[in-house]
């Protein structure tokens, strides 16, 4: 049944990721597309493979912004130029180019597409529930209230990511019409979170209203109860929130009082969704983003000095310097060990002896050396407790905060000392467990924190304007327009391009 519905879903891909004369998204005069979008079976095929289309593009496809994204917040480092990391990490910083010409152009073409075509798939499934439509499987199990939560959920996710990575994005939702995708209008990336995370708390809503599971092949070969995708749902809106700041202003002014309800009823355990071959035989769930990150890219010194800061945190202007005990991390964190590995070795000076490190990222060595078939991390429940501990902390409560990192991981993994002390010291605590324990889990988790501190190296883009591709199709007055660089500089400093940061590279 499982390999029958994946099937399903890669020949549906082809109907279904079309476009229409604005918006790019599927062309709903395709009589094929009205057929599948008015049969139970046809909606049930499209609520099964939903969750897949976000996560193609967050997690499984690393044409998208994740990579760049990665280094540019200088967690990651390397010398090769695939998926623009080369390019969006020199140093000074460049602007993005926006021309569809650019050989990397589909790092955010194909991003932008992919979310709205999840999200015009999670309406039509919506929008045909609520119209009346029933799905009953072929073991006469009633999958309607599951395919109608996730519906929500994709359309949730979909809408927020766009609101995550880019400056503006088009709104949509179960009642916006065909005809109306024309005249749509962009809006700032806050309308997008906020639809984001307004549809998450409908697809909680379903979850917590009714009993139901979600089936395997749906979310990975894991069956989640509707209990679970409650959970799930609520640590993607606090998310959502916590991440979609540009600057310290924004982030003081997050409603963390809404990110600390959702934290509150977050994911009480890892969020993984299993990755076997057995589900398909191309192994769909497999995370190549994790998979290369992990394997061509190593640490950036930034964060080596995090964990020892005897070591420098950007490699001297030379290509064998004498580093500190030979640049081996000196710690009392027990992860400078466990999740992290000496490896001295670099290459193409000719790209830039910053990009040089003495450490690569070793935690997910296991999932690698079994070719990435096992538990795919999407959101470890470290991060939801980081969340709640962080909104506890900017609505006043410090000790609260400080009492849930003490209860976390910055003890049961890094058997690090207790913290207690001022409103600095926690949110530095905190911080500082982010970077070390939760990196390459979400796509863009290490940069969304670098923007929201104002520690992106100046001239780091802080969102991506929306590819040129679809500007040129909506016939934007300037649709090549784009943010960063150190000189030329495009976009309003400190809203559209980083200004001061954590490191000042030479010009």
């Amino acid at each position: 049944m499982k390999k029958n519905i994946i099937y399903k879903i890669a020949v549906l891909a082809t109907v279904l990721f079309s476009s229409c004369a604005k918006l790019d998204v599927e062309n709903l005069n395709n009589p094929d597309i009205n057929g599948v979008r008015t049969s139970a079976e046809g909606i049930e095929v499209i609520a099964s493979g939903l969750f897949f289309q976000w996560f193609e593009y967050e997690q499984y496809n690393i044409g998208s912004p994740g990579p760049a994204m990665w280094m540019m917040a200088d967690w990651g480092t390397g010398t090769w130029a695939n998926y623009a990391t080369r390019d969006m990490s020199w140093e000074p910083r460049q602007s993005l180019n926006n021309d569809p010409a650019y050989a990397y152009h589909a790092i955010t073409r194909n991003f932008f597409r992919a979310m709205y075509s999840a999200n015009s798939n999670a309406n039509d499934v919506i929008g045909a529930i609520n119209g009346g439509v029933k799905i009953i499987d072929e073991n006469g199990v009633d999958n309607t209230k599951v395919s109608l939560a996730i519906g929500y959920l994709v359309q949730g996710l979909s809408q927020g990511y766009i609101g995550l990575v880019f400056d503006k994005g088009y709104v949509t939702d179960e009642n916006t019409k065909s005809e109306e995708f024309a005249n749509l209008k962009a809006t700032s990336y806050k309308q997008s979170i906020a639809q984001g995370v307004k549809s998450l708390e409908s697809a909680i809503a379903i979850c917590e209203a009714d009993e139901f599971d979600v089936p395997a092949g749906w979310i990975g070969d894991n069956i989640f109860s509707s209990k679970e995708l409650a959970r799930i749902a609520h640590s993607y809106a606090a998310r959502l929130l916590v991440n979609s700041a540009r600057n310290i202003s924004d982030n003081n002014s997050t409603d963390w009082a809404m990110v600390k309800n959702h934290a509150e009823k977050g994911i009480d355990s890892d969020f993984n969704i299993f990755a076997a071959k057995g589900i398909s035989d191309k192994g769909i769930w497999i995370s190549y983003y994790k998979k290369y990150m992990f394997n061509w890219g190593k640490v950036d010194m930034r964060i080596v000095n995090m964990l020892d800061p005897a070591q420098p945190n950007h490699w001297p202007e030379e290509e064998n310097p004498t580093l500190p005990n030979g640049g081996k991390i000196v710690s009392e964190d027990t992860r400078a060990t466990s999740d992290f590995k000496e490896d001295i070795i670099n290459s193409r000076p000719d790209r830039g002896l910053y990009r040089y490190s003495s450490y690569k990222y070793s935690r997910l060595k296991d999932l690698f050396n079994a070719d990435m078939q096992g538990d795919v991390i999407m959101m470890r429940k470290a991060e939801n407790d980081l969340m709640l501990a962080e909104a506890e902390l900017m609505i006043g409560n410090t000790s609260v905060a400080a009492d849930i990192i003490n209860s976390g991981t910055r003890i049961s993994r890094g058997n690090l000392s207790f913290i207690v002390g001022t409103k600095e010291v926690v949110e530095d605590a905190i911080f500082y467990e982010r970077q070390i324990e939760l990196p390459l889990t979400g796509m863009g988790i290490e940069y969304f924190d670098m923007r929201r501190r104002n520690m992106l190296q100046a001239g780091s883009l802080l969102h991506f304007p929306v590819p040129a591709q679809q500007n040129l199709t909506i016939e934007l007055e300037n649709p090549y327009y784009t943010f960063g660089g150190v000189s030329p500089q495009y976009g309003v400093p400190g809203v559209d391009v980083a200004v001061g940061g954590w490191y000042k590279s030479a010009e």
